[in-house]
């Protein structure tokens, strides 16, 4: 009987600093399928970096640090900028040489070990069950050497927990297929367990381990052919994030550009003799072709990010491939999602499509993020038709019944327009007295024109907030020209408030906010202002009670 019971756990040690304990001769359950004896030997194998991991390591460094590199050449007058540009450079290479002599990694005893340093010696332990993603990230050259770059992440985890760069793709298989195996493996108890059910009056049936399922085996939720891409990229706005970056390098060469062109000297030149109706249209046309020229940047951005984007399901997890030139491979636990954002800009309701964003448990925050990250949250769909919203989200949150104009929207104060609007005169006066002082004497005018503006986006403002509360969700929308629509659910609340500010009380309102495990990608918090008090304190108390009844700990 004792026989097939598994030995006791030997005294962990660090297995890069003490001899390797054998497992060729452990026993295992045949009925439960656990791995192999071949297969464990073969983990406790010394796993290393590619040797073209140097290589990608310093170039890593190197763009990280072009820019100060590069304003240091251009700002030097002799060889200081060179001398500078050398100085960041030769200790990159020196950091990226101990760290791809000295990293080793390795699966025992149920957890990946990584260890780095010579002087300083690192070890970091990962529990395999606690690892949610194995994400890849791999770009033209990567593809060109059969390498890319892993990223293992777990539940808790703001950053990846080991960040590998770079493995070659046989090792990264080798890696993903013993994690997932001893993810799966039954514990000692269950084992012990199937023990006993293999005596007289147990049924011996055990589930079998389940490994990675592979790529045919994955049902495919969603594909993005190139044209819907096209279409995300002239509704964006990516295009217009390089306006700021041409403003700096234009007052930051401003001299040496003049040196080039004289633009003040061709403006003078074409202005001489023309008609006002001739600059009038010439500068329509300019506006329309620098429009034009930044959606097409838009475009083309939305190409390179997510060419081939494809969403597949395995069971209770998602994984995302896409991206032309640098390939992402990113995964998504069902469990782990927190909090489903659908956006809609101006463009993208006209055209009837949306984005869908996620939060997940352990998420980054905010400037944070890299590219598997930000594919997986922020850019998790980055454009669909409005008309496939409803089964993605259902197929998100199975049971959920998802019809978004259904609900029974609670809409806020009423008096939230009255107060908005004295807000944005009380601005337009401001802009008034500011303008008027550098502006003089008409530069009142500027605060009166605004003034109708800013009380009708305050008017709409207030309209476009809403709230619902349905069963097991709750809802929040907003938005002017971006409309925002987000949902979390009651198992996943994990604080709830009500905050009155002075000018609240004043007006007898209240803000109701509502957080889960993590927030930041999403880019929209159930925040609901300029509710009325009543009702604000009505639905934090039925929100409580609701949570409190799915998740015992509720603070």
């Amino acid at each position: 009987m004792s026989s097939d019971l598994p030995p006791a756990e030997p005294t962990k040690s660090n297995p890069f600093r003490d001899a390797p304990i054998a497992t060729d001769k452990v026993p295992v359950l045949e009925s439960n399928k656990v791995i192999t004896a071949e297969i464990s030997a073969a983990q406790d194998e010394l796993g290393r970096l590619h040797p073209m991991s140097l290589m990608f390591d310093v170039m890593s460094h190197v763009r990280s640090l072009l820019i100060p590199v590069v304003i240091a050449v251009f700002s030097a007058a002799k060889v200081g900028g060179l001398s500078f540009a050398a100085m960041i450079f030769v200790p990159t290479v020196i950091q990226a040489a101990i760290k791809y002599f000295s990293l080793r990694y390795q699966i025992r005893e149920s957890e990946l070990i990584v260890t780095q340093g010579i002087f300083f010696v690192r070890d970091r332990n990962v529990p395999i069950e606690r690892i949610q993603n194995v994400n890849l990230i791999q770009n033209p050259l990567h593809r060109l050497f059969n390498v890319a770059e892993v990223r293992i992440e777990t539940a808790s985890g703001t950053e990846p927990e080991a960040t590998l760069r770079v493995l070659s793709m046989p090792k990264i298989e080798q890696l993903r297929r013993s994690i997932f195996e001893q993810r799966n493996q039954p514990s000692q108890a269950q084992q012990k367990l199937a023990a006993n059910d293999e005596l007289p009056g147990g049924d011996g049936n055990q589930d079998a381990t389940v490994e990675e399922p592979q790529e045919s085996e994955r049902d495919v939720i969603l594909s993005l052919p190139s044209n819907l891409l096209l279409r995300a990229g002239l509704a964006s706005n990516k295009g217009t994030l390089l306006i700021g970056v041409l403003i700096g390098i234009y007052f930051q060469f401003d001299e040496q550009l003049k040196t080039i062109v004289d633009i003040e000297q061709i403006a003078r030149s074409a202005g001489e003799g023309a008609s006002r109706s001739t600059i009038i249209w010439v500068a329509t046309t300019a506006v329309i072709g620098v429009f034009l020229f930044f959606r097409l940047l838009g475009m083309a951005w939305y190409i390179l990010r997510f060419f081939g984007y494809q969403l597949t399901s395995s069971g209770e997890d998602f994984r995302i491939r896409c991206g032309l030139f640098t390939k992402v491979s990113a995964s998504v636990p069902r469990k782990r999602i927190q909090f489903i954002s659908i956006h809609r800009n101006l463009f993208m309701r006209w055209l009837k499509l949306a984005t869908i964003r996620i939060e997940t448990a352990g998420g980054a925050g905010r400037g944070q993020e890299d590219a598997t990250k930000t594919v997986s949250s922020r850019w998790f769909i980055p454009v669909l038709p409005e008309s496939q919203v409803r089964e993605i989200i259902e197929t998100l949150r199975p049971g959920l019944n998802w019809e978004e104009e259904s609900f029974d929207w609670q809409p806020i104060s009423p008096r939230a327009g009255q107060r908005l609007a004295r807000i944005a005169v009380f601005t337009s006066i401001l802009i008034s007295a500011v303008s008027t002082y550098y502006l003089w004497p008409w530069g009142w005018a500027l605060g009166v024109a605004a003034a109708p503006l800013l009380v009708f986006l305050a008017l709409k403002r207030a309209k476009s907030r809403k709230y619902a509360r349905a069963e097991n969700v709750v809802v929040y929308r907003s938005g002017i020209f971006t409309k925002k629509t987000s949902l979390t659910f009651f198992e996943k609340i994990q604080t709830v408030r009500v905050n009155e500010t002075p000018f609240d009380r004043r007006w007898k309102m209240a803000s109701l906010c509502i957080d889960t495990a993590a927030s930041g990608p999403a880019d929209h918090r159930i925040c609901i202002d300029y509710l009325t008090n009543d009702f604000a304190y009505s639905e934090f108390d039925a929100i409580v009670k609701e949570s409190s009844e799915q998740l015992p700990v509720f603070s």
